[in-house]
């Protein structure tokens, strides 16, 4: 694998991570909040050849260097709603109130979302690593370059 390809990966979850975060964080947020669906990141393997592809570019560049030109990582495919119900309450005068008098608040588990963030916590902390150890292999290949 190209060392590009090392720092393009781990850049991707540094995103896709990110991402996460901020939507776990809006949920908690809208804890609270009438008629607000719990938001699900949806992650996708970022993957644009398909195998016969690389595997003919494989065997074709044995002789070169031996490693497939792709691409990986994961890309954020959207936002989905979480179809759990929210509770609903009777409360008659609140200014949300349908025409029965209930109030649906927001399907957030808090313990599910900062869960999820702990492991994307993780996940991100997983992706620096990454770029620490590319980086110090591209160091090392420098000074191995220059004779030291």
């Amino acid at each position: 694998m190209p060392m590009n390809s090392s720092f393009n990966i781990a850049a991707q979850g540094l995103e896709a991570a990110g991402e996460r975060m901020r939507i776990y964080a809006n949920n908690v947020a809208n804890l609270n909040t009438p008629y607000y669906k719990r938001k699900i990141p949806v992650l996708v393997e970022n993957h644009h050849m398909r195998f016969e592809s690389m595997m003919s570019q494989m065997q074709n560049g044995v002789m070169k260097t031996g490693v497939a030109n792709t691409t990986g990582g994961v890309i954020m495919a959207g936002v989905a709603d979480d179809p759990t119900p929210g509770k609903r309450m009777y409360q008659p005068g609140h200014p949300e109130a349908d025409k029965d008098g209930y109030v649906t608040y927001a399907n957030v588990n808090v313990l599910n979302d900062m869960a999820d963030a702990m492991m994307t916590q993780r996940l991100y902390e997983a992706n620096l690593a990454v770029v620490g150890i590319a980086k110090a292999m591209a160091t090392k290949a420098l000074e191995i370059g220059r004779g030291q």
